[in-house]
């Protein structure tokens, strides 16, 4: 079976799954749907054989799709995923899910009740490295978890306006959220504070808070220290997550796994690409119906976007925020 599938969205993570894509004989990329014709078709110049589209309608009524990719910033998913679910069209959708609160749950919803075939980019979960921790974390007892998304300001107009990214948390820290949802379980509360410090003094167009820090505490009990920071030089930057056990420490980072015990340190390096592995795991899903290798649905990761929610509203209220303050 040759599956075709249609991009909305001409950035670079469409670039990236195309190339990634390119890997599967068996997959077809047919078109792209931009903001404009102009654009869309400029971007498919770049690929042999594709079309570009100004709307997500002409893409359909032109070409025979098997799936389509959402690649857009988290202000621009319009009406995209539930244009594909009224026609039955599955969907990978990358991070995050969106902006507003009501406009993701009633996706979710519209998911749940047609049992629509969907994957979310939280490719972090589909690393050999993970499934390596995973497997420590059945002979270990951990008592607190600390992450942390250190970096600079992406050169994005969209990504420095909080209006149109939701912030860093929202944007890049989700993918250390996600993580440890996956690994540890669901978030009970969480309790989150905000601030600019030096971005938007050297750049008057930047309204996201440029360090962050966001205590959960998980169901489990498991006390878990997120934060993260945009004031870097690029160039310069850490994305980690580090687990301390009765047995010792975990540290992941996105290529390597150490694991520290009494006299003893271990570490293990990446040998798969998750991106391939999260593609594989759609592409299966779509050819076959078994989706039993999508570790991240849309409904799976609607729990990860409500921390989001709940880690705005801390800021805004100055309070701790139940998660079962934000309706399902």
């Amino acid at each position: 079976m040759t599956i075709n599938i249609g991009f909305i969205g001409t950035g670079g993570f469409t670039r990236h799954h195309v190339q990634i894509l390119s890997s599967f004989d068996h997959v077809n990329v047919v078109g792209f749907v931009g903001s404009s014709q102009e654009k869309a078709e400029k971007f498919a110049e770049e690929f042999s054989g594709t079309n570009g589209y100004a709307s997500l309608e002409e893409m359909m009524a032109k070409e025979k799709l098997d799936a389509v990719y959402i690649c857009v910033p988290p202000m621009g998913h319009e009406s995209y995923e539930k244009t594909l679910i009224e026609n039955q069209i599955p969907f990978f959708v990358e991070k995050p899910l969106g902006l507003e609160e009501e406009a993701v749950r009633e996706i979710k919803h519209l998911v749940e009740e047609r049992n629509h075939l969907t994957s979310v980019g939280y490719h972090f979960r589909y690393a050999d490295i993970v499934d390596k921790w995973m497997e420590l974390n059945h002979t270990v007892t951990t008592g607190m978890v600390t992450a942390g998304w250190m970096g600079s300001m992406p050169p994005v107009y969209w990504w420095k306006n909080q209006a149109l990214s939701g912030g860093q948390f929202n944007e890049q820290t989700t993918h250390l959220v996600d993580l440890i949802r996956y690994l540890y379980g669901e978030v009970q509360s969480v309790y989150a504070v905000e601030n600019q410090t030096s971005a938007a003094q050297s750049d008057d167009t930047v309204t996201v808070a440029d360090v962050g820090s966001f205590t959960l505490t998980m169901d489990s009990g498991i006390v878990v220290q997120v934060a993260n920071t945009s004031v870097l030089p690029g160039g310069l930057g850490d994305v980690h997550i580090k687990a301390y056990t009765n047995k010792g420490m975990v540290t992941w980072r996105m290529k390597e796994l150490e694991v520290a015990t009494v006299g003893k340190k271990s570490i293990y390096s990446a040998k798969t690409n998750p991106y391939h592995e999260e593609a594989k795991a759609f592409l299966q899903a779509v050819e076959t119906g078994d989706r039993s290798f999508i570790l991240s649905s849309y409904e799976d990761a609607w729990q990860s976007f409500k921390i989001a929610i709940a880690a705005r509203r801390s800021i805004e209220e100055n309070r701790v925020i139940d998660l079962k303050e934000i309706t399902d």
